[in-house]
């Protein structure tokens, strides 16, 4: 029962990284207006916080590796997060919002690293579940992310309001974390990592996990401005942001009971393909957004938490190579979703389905290409 309290601040901190990571898409058109940018050099932000996800990634997994108390570098995070989200609408320059998201990205995903690093070290071999639920929790922040910013706008004309509410938020969870000791990483499995590591099954697991932040991001992060290029509401558009995570927490919701009777690989399978299926529908038919950003949100639920624990079960992750994961998230936060906007500006809003379509594709084969590597490691 001890294990409780620490999960339960790590759930609820997740919401706020969740919040943190949700922010940027359905607030694009707000802060491109605050800067008095373009839709193509707003993209750049997107390579900003990526940036700092990849830099922060890679420093935090050392960090919890070696800290004696990883909480202590969880409070730090925490606290550098909510600065930069109190003070990201007063920026006045596009160099000032690359910077504020860049060290925002850096604490992000700091947070997300110990958040799974600490779920995985305190539940040890049944942390499955766990780390469902924590996702579960990170995918509620995303959904509610474009509500806050909504009431924001109602409280004080502008989204500022609501990013000033996911700053104080966030600043709960220091005060938590203070009294809670850090669970520690198993010294067997330290000994074992040598053994079990497979490097051509680790670069496979983080090129997956690219493609899936990948599609991830473009569809959270682009979705509202391709519906209102196509003449949706303002709005209406960011309210799509939340209806793909309202979708995608469900997905997240329902597999935390259903793996128990469905198999890790199964449900990677029948995900894949209802994503496949849901940017069909947005490629060729007209069913309204709302239903699309649902089968996409349902599509992409349950996959990275399930990839996370398929990959734990092959090959326990250490600090160190959780971070390297994390890096390759950052990699997928700014690559595509960065090109998007320029291809959009020149080819027009008919490009987007295309770009998701060939990032679906992607994931599919490296998903095949991992499964295989895995029976090999095994």
């Amino acid at each position: 029962m001890r294990e409780v309290p620490r999960t339960a601040i790590y759930c609820f901190m997740f919401i706020a990284v969740g919040l943190i990571s949700g922010v940027l898409g359905p607030s694009l058109i707000y802060l491109s207006n605050l800067v008095s940018a373009s839709v193509t050099e707003i993209s750049i932000i997107f390579i900003a916080r990526s940036v700092g996800n990849m830099l922060g990634a890679v420093i935090a997994g050392r960090v919890y590796d070696k800290a004696k108390e990883a909480h202590y570098y969880l409070i730090a995070m925490l606290l550098l997060g909510s600065l930069c989200v109190s003070i990201a609408p007063f920026s006045t320059t596009l160099m000032m919002l690359m910077v504020v998201f860049a060290v925002m990205g850096f604490a992000e995903v700091s947070v997300n690293t110990g958040g799974n690093l600490m779920i995985l070290w305190l539940h040890k071999d049944k942390a499955g579940s766990a780390v469902s639920l924590l996702h579960l929790c990170y995918s509620l922040g995303n959904m509610i992310s474009p509500l806050v910013l909504i009431f924001g706008g109602w409280l004080g004309d502008s989204y500022g309001v609501g990013y000033w509410i996911i700053a104080l938020y966030t600043l709960i969870f220091p005060f938590f974390l203070w009294r809670q000791p850090s669970p520690k990483l198993a010294t067997t499995t330290k000994q074992d990592i040598p053994k079990l590591f497979n490097r051509a099954f680790f670069l496979c697991f983080v090129l997956t996990i690219f493609l899936y932040v990948s599609l991830e991001i473009t569809i959270a992060g682009w979705i509202s401005t391709y519906a209102i290029l196509n003449g949706t509401d303002q709005t209406q558009a960011a309210m799509l942001v939340t209806w793909f995570f309202v979708s995608l927490s469900l997905g997240r919701f329902i597999s935390v009971p259903a793996l128990r009777w469905v198999s890790l690989t199964h449900s990677i399978f029948a995900l894949l393909f209802i994503s496949v299926i849901g940017i069909l529908i947005l490629l060729f038919s007209s069913l309204s957004m709302i239903g699309v950003a649902l089968i996409l949100g349902l599509g992409c639920s349950a996959l990275f938490p399930i990839l996370f624990s398929f990959a734990n079960n092959v090959m326990p992750l250490t600090g160190k190579l959780t971070g390297y994961v994390f890096m390759g998230c950052g990699l997928g936060a700014m690559i595509v979703p960065a090109i998007t906007g320029p291809l959009i500006d020149v080819l027009g809003a008919t490009v987007y389905p295309i770009i998701l379509l060939g990032m679906i594709i992607l994931l599919s084969g490296s998903w095949a290409n991992l499964l295989r590597l895995s029976k090999k490691t095994l």
